[in-house]
């Protein structure tokens, strides 16, 4: 991972845990502030209770922004704030309600950023902070929960929860759309935005596995673009490449929806045509094969386009084959005496035997 990347994500990574740690820290201030309330504590004291609960939190957010490293930042800042939570929880004299509620928060925090390692690393920090507190306050417990501080408590016992499952459910939808993007891309040629030829084939099989149990019939269509070496060496390759996202586009307009087209690799692409006998499959690569003869394809040389033509081999599936790499090359063989017999033409494979339609020009 690239260091602008790394700085992305941790960027990323302290936006979403600004807003449920500044509520939490917030509403937890509330609750160790209602058990402080009745000890005696100097003004200064109560200045460190405020910044810590109400400023701390937007300091630290802006502090990791800035940072160079902001995912180990905020989680610096976490492993602090578990540390101050272990210090407030002595000062509170170990009142249970409020000490609980604040360390569950904490923890929640850590476990939730970092999993069991930075949680345990939050552990050994409130410990810390506890025997700090422990050297300041002294020894000392207030075990009674009275009405404020269980009102005080219960802002955080409602609202936090909340909080975290809108993160949670948030987390949900952005990796179900980055799953999703991810079978995309894993399924789609990134030039013309076919299916590519894994995932091509691997429909393909489902067909075959189909047919053999319906014995519908099934079509194959192998396809390639006469002399597209002599349009990249004369014209450039990004030329070459928007003729073929160009072709692609037109194929997939001129076809059903069940029908699957592919890019198998270089200029050529396969089709495969669900409940179409070889008669259909003859007539559709042969409409496909004038649609492209009389198209022009703009480029970025010019506004008059360039015209090409294809080469069509199709061959029908049938029980024959013994697997998908025979009906495969069957089609591949009749392209190939498409090219042979002078290109821009369609052939049927017919059990070994060819059908050519020969191109009017």
């Amino acid at each position: 991972m690239s260091v602008k990347e790394e700085t992305g994500r941790g960027l990323s990574f302290v936006k979403r845990v600004y807003p449920a740690r500044a509520l939490g820290l917030g509403l937890g201030a509330l609750a160790v502030g209602a058990a402080l309330l009745p000890q005696q504590h100097p003004l200064f004291f109560w200045a460190l209770w405020a910044v810590n609960g109400f400023i701390w939190p937007h300091l630290a957010y802006f502090k990791a922004l800035r940072s160079q490293a902001p995912f180990q930042t905020e989680r610096k800042h976490l492993l602090f704030d578990s540390t101050s939570g272990g210090f407030w929880v002595a000062a509170m004299g170990f009142n249970p309600l409020a000490s609980s509620m604040i360390i569950m928060m904490l923890w929640m925090n850590n476990i939730a950023a970092g999993g069991v390692r930075l949680f345990l690393k939050g552990v050994v920090g409130s410990v810390a902070g506890l025997a700090l507190g422990l050297l300041v306050f002294g020894w000392q417990l207030n075990l009674v929960s009275g009405q404020l501080i269980v009102f005080a408590c219960l802002p955080m016992l409602v609202a936090y929860p909340v909080a975290i499952g809108s993160i949670t459910y948030r987390l949900a939808i952005q990796l179900h759309k980055q799953k999703e993007l991810l079978k995309q891309i894993s399924r789609v040629d990134g030039l013309t935005g076919l299916y590519n030829r894994h995932y091509w084939e691997t429909r393909v099989s489902d067909l075959m596995a189909m047919v053999r149990r319906s014995a519908q019939p099934l079509s194959l269509i192998l396809l390639d673009v006469d002399h597209f070496k002599s349009i990249n060496d004369t014209h450039g390759h990004l030329t070459g490449d928007q003729v073929l996202q160009q072709i692609a586009r037109l194929l997939r307009l001129n076809l059903r929806e069940s029908e699957l087209l592919g890019r198998y690799g270089g200029e050529e692409f396969a089709l495969v045509l669900p409940n179409t006998d070889k008669e259909a499959a003859y007539a559709t690569a042969e409409r496909l094969r004038r649609l492209v003869q009389l198209a022009h394809f703009d480029t970025d040389k010019g506004a008059t386009g360039l015209s090409c033509t294809i080469s069509l081999g199709v061959a029908s599936y049938h029980a024959g084959f013994q697997s998908y790499s025979d009906w495969f090359r069957a089609a591949d063989q009749a392209l190939y005496a498409a090219k042979e017999e002078g290109r821009n033409k369609t052939v049927l494979s017919c059990s070994g035997l060819y059908k050519a339609d020969i191109a009017t020009a």
